[in-house]
């Protein structure tokens, strides 16, 4: 199944007081970490949904083959409308079996999950596979193709969660002991948190 990568970074990075998109993480920006999650997981079609300081993050992400989707009511709206325009974009690219959301804070996610999403995806008639720890949803779910127009046309409230409610689809889990799937950077405490997390991980040669 072709699968597409959708990142969105968007936001304005208040709670940081820093643009978190560009912060360094080991030498590079945290954005082109995010996008190496897909690059290693094999996933080669990208689409980064990109808002402030857009044109600074698709410099970051020079070399890397991304498709840029620009939200220009960025400091209007919440998230869930970079989904929806990412979402839009993939679906009239076409071709695509499945999509992963993964927010621009979160570089941390081990390649290894998005592998076992999509192989779980393909075996069983879920619209949606969420890792999880086995109380909670984590990051990135994987979509299928079918749900993207009606999560484009989702109107309601509580973004994506909402979205999923009124879906009513069929919602797989996959079980994963990754600390990585949980790791957002909001604040600067999370910043030095998956600054140290990357670091160990790269320091042990951990397998993706």
């Amino acid at each position: 199944m072709k699968t597409a990568g959708l990142i969105t970074v968007a936001g304005q990075s208040s709670r940081m007081g820093s643009f978190k998109p560009l912060l360094p993480i080991s030498g590079k920006p945290m954005i082109a970490h995010t996008a190496d999650v897909f690059r290693k997981a094999g996933v080669a079609d990208l689409f980064v949904v990109v808002g402030k300081n857009g044109e600074d993050v698709i410099r970051a992400l020079d070399g890397c083959d991304a498709r840029f989707v620009w939200n220009t009511a960025y400091d209007s709206t919440e998230m869930f409308a970079s989904v929806q325009l990412g979402l839009d974009a993939i679906l009239r690219t076409g071709g695509f079996g499945g999509a992963f959301l993964l927010p621009g804070d979160m570089p941390a996610v081990p390649p290894r999950v998005l592998r076992t999403l999509m192989e779980t995806l393909e075996v069983h008639g879920y619209d949606v596979v969420f890792p999880s720890d086995g109380t909670r949803r984590l990051h990135p779910p994987l979509i299928r193709a079918d749900c993207f127009q009606a999560l484009v046309n989702y109107a309601g409230g509580d973004g994506l969660r909402g979205a999923f409610r009124e879906l009513g689809g069929r919602v797989g889990y996959v079980i994963v002991g990754e600390s990585g799937c949980e790791i957002d950077v909001d604040t600067p405490d999370d910043y030095a948190r998956v600054c140290a997390f990357l670091e160990n991980r790269e320091g042990e040669g951990a397998p993706t």
